[in-house]
């Protein structure tokens, strides 16, 4: 059934007189057209295309059963983003969670956002679902309203549902007012969300919906994918870092058993084999010879970075710093340093790929589906409508998986060889070949006025990019300068980009000059902040630790950082032991209070702020990735350790939460201080200043037992 708006009758809504004209006005102009044919799923025929981001139908559809299907761009990567996403839809529908299916990361299924590194995926993809299913809500709430010819106010949403309030036991389903139809429709503004007050399942605590699959064994990683035919493929990699192939005799690697093919195009060579085992055995019988570069080494690291800077953009500048510099009563400048790190995920790099006519279908374990298809259709010389990527469940990708490398390896030899390839890395692959987190260097500048207070803040960044560098302190005269550094090593996205090196500068360096003028570490920032959510973040962490008014060092091993980020304030305090003979850092307890905007599940957001803090442990302690002479040294968990469950303090965590501000609702920020909480907590203990990640613990011990 159709209708043409200009030819609609004017009926009676309600006992005031208001026609249905008057009331589609006054809702913002929403028209009901229902669609004749069925709809298919997003990407098909007769359907809006996976990238038309704007029609709720490539968001969201509802089948006949009652059964809502959400389409989201961004894969699970362990976030628990697919239970989000059905508390997000459920409540804004009136419908339970468990009738609410989630499909996640699929190019042909659904829509295309542009990323936005600097938006969590909860608040750039949440806010997106919750618009459709709020549309939708309303969109069925006025067919229904049509459907019994009252108006909109005498009815709605409950149970999957749809109620007239008049009359209680009359209801339709949601399913039989559209289901598996397209919703068709002009808004003349956007539908408001529920508003916090009447939130029913966002804010509840409800547990991963792939939780039982992921325990059981069920979950399917890339490593489960299991296609007709399929062959197995192991790359030839080069004996160390920038060396260039100059000739390669592949002659007795195809004559090995098992061999299908040795795959030699341009830059990638790599053997394709009935079984994992004999790619791999017959890689090693590849003649290659190499030309090697120049060798980057470790102990060059920070002066070639200094040396080759170019300023990656504008000065971001507040006042004039440099002569509130000069006018200060006293200056405090230091350098910070960090290194290389790897991402180091549990399920290292991988990817199926498989033609089927004209088109490729990739498989992949990756954050950015999208990005991977891309990539897999230039490197091809496809369209984007010819590649589709299939995310499958994530092991850990922390940014490392974003790059498309994989998928387009994958790819090549699928269509070199005429059948699907699996092509995985082993451990030592992912460890040395795949892109690092940018080392950095940060200097920082600081004058003091009169009234001990902080009236300048000069910060240059060096190699990691200026996110989280710009201070959320109200210093009067503020200074940020990028710059873009000649890397020894591969360097990209890595979880929280530059921001955990640039807060461990800030706010080691912050706590230095409230050592030096004798005040207590909360006392000092507080009276620098003017921003009520980060001040309220650090109320309730000191007030849950017992904190204390001191100036250290004091002996007592406690700590004191906080950070902004994507819209979330963070405020950490940790304590140490520190074993002065080995310079040993043992991390005892740490508590967070983080401040996301509005909670959609409580428990989830504590897991992630758990893992954030374990993993900012993880790179504040140990973590480095060494190299000599162009080769990577740390090559397995042995050589790069990451931390255990015993190793893991414990952990209390506040959610100060603004529920009048979209979900940000992940871990990332809380990367950000830890790092800093525990080197001030190690100057604490034993008055060691340390200014470099990981702490290192000869710098420790000789601080210590001076």
């Amino acid at each position: 059934m159709s209708e043409d708006v200009g030819q609609q009758r004017e009926v009676p809504i309600n006992r005031a007189g208001m026609t249905r004209r008057e009331f589609l006005r006054l809702t913002g102009g929403v028209i009901v057209l229902f669609a004749l044919a069925p709809a298919a799923e997003p990407g098909t025929e007769g359907q809006p295309g996976p990238d038309s981001a704007e029609d709720l139908n490539a968001w969201l559809r509802i089948q006949p059963d009652g059964r809502v299907t959400i389409f989201a761009p961004a894969p699970e990567v362990g976030q628990g983003l697919r239970t989000s996403l059905a508390q997000m839809a459920a409540e804004e529908l009136r419908a339970p969670v468990s009738c609410v299916e989630v499909v996640l990361g699929d190019t042909a299924r659904a829509p295309r956002l542009a990323p936005d590194p600097d938006q969590p995926t909860l608040s750039a993809v949440g806010m997106r679902v919750r618009a459709a299913a709020a549309e939708a809500r309303e969109l069925l709430a006025a067919m229904a309203a049509e459907k019994w010819d009252v108006s909109r106010e005498l009815v709605k949403l409950d149970g999957g549902q749809v109620v007239l309030l008049p009359r209680p036991g009359t209801a339709v389903s949601i399913g039989e007012l559209i289901g598996g139809r397209r919703f068709v429709r002009r808004l003349g503004r956007p539908t408001p969300l529920t508003p916090p007050s009447e939130h029913q399942i966002i804010g509840e605590s409800i547990a991963r919906l792939d939780g039982p699959a992921i325990v059981r064994g069920q979950a399917r990683y890339v490593g489960d994918v299991l296609l007709p035919n399929m062959a197995y493929a192991k790359l030839l990699r080069p004996p160390c870092l920038g060396a260039r192939l100059v000739r390669a005799d592949t002659r007795a690697a195809s004559a090995q058993p098992g061999v299908i093919a040795v795959v030699h195009e341009g830059d990638l060579i790599a053997v394709v084999a009935s079984r994992p085992n004999l790619a791999e055995k017959a890689t090693r019988h590849i003649q290659a010879t190499w030309e090697e570069g120049a060798h980057p080494e470790m102990s060059t690291l920070y002066q070639g970075l200094r040396a080759s800077a170019e300023l990656a953009e504008p000065a971001r500048q507040q006042g004039d710093v440099e002569a509130a510099l000069a006018g200060a009563r006293r200056g405090y400048s230091a350098s910070y340093r960090a290194a290389f790190i790897a991402h180091a995920p549990i399920e290292p790099h991988g990817a199926v790929a498989t033609t089927e006519g004209a088109t490729v279908v990739v498989y992949a374990s990756t954050e950015r589906p999208f990005a991977h298809r891309e990539g897999v259709a230039e490197a091809l010389g496809l369209r984007a409508s010819q590649v589709r990527v299939i995310t499958t469940a994530v092991g850990g990708a922390f940014g490392g998986k974003d790059g498309p490398e994989i998928s387009v390896q994958a790819a090549r030899l699928a269509r070199a060889v005429g059948r699907p390839v699996m092509l995985t890395q082993s451990r030592e692959e992912e460890l040395t070949w795949n892109y690092f987190r940018p080392a950095a260097l940060i200097d920082v500048r600081c004058g003091v006025g009169e009234t001990g207070g902080i009236i300048a803040w000069d910060c240059d960044v060096f190699n990691c990019g200026a996110r989280g560098a710009w201070p959320p302190y109200g210093f009067p005269h503020r200074r940020l300068r990028s710059y873009r550094c000649n890397a020894a090593l591969r360097q990209g996205p890595w979880r929280g980009a530059g921001g955990p090196a640039n807060a461990f500068a800030r706010e080691v360096h912050l706590d230095h000059i409230a050592s030096e003028l004798g005040e207590d570490p909360i006392d000092f920032r507080l009276r620098h902040l003017s921003d009520r959510r980060m001040i309220r973040a650090i109320q309730a962490v000191a007030e849950r630790y017992g904190w204390r008014v001191h100036r250290p060092p004091t002996g007592l091993g406690v700590g004191f950082a906080c950070a902004r980020d994507g819209g979330s304030c963070v405020a950490e305090i940790a304590e140490v032991e520190v074993e002065r003979l080995s310079g040993q850092v043992c991390v005892r307890r740490v508590v967070v209070a983080q401040d996301s905007g509005l909670v959609v599940n409580p428990d989830n957001l504590r897991n992630q702020i758990e893992g954030a803090v374990v993993m900012g442990l993880g790179f504040t302690l140990r973590e480095a990735v060494r190299y000599e002479q162009g080769r990577v040294l740390t090559r397995s968990f042995a050589s790069y350790p990451i931390l255990t469950f015993r190793d893991v303090p414990r952990i209390d965590i506040l959610l100060p939460a603004s529920r009048d501000l979209p979900p940000n609702g992940d871990g990332t920020p809380a990367l950000y201080a830890i790092p800093a909480a525990v080197a001030n907590a190690v100057f604490d203990a034993v008055g060691a200043r340390v200014r470099e990640l990981p702490l290192p613990p000869a710098s420790i011990r000789a601080a210590a037992n001076r």
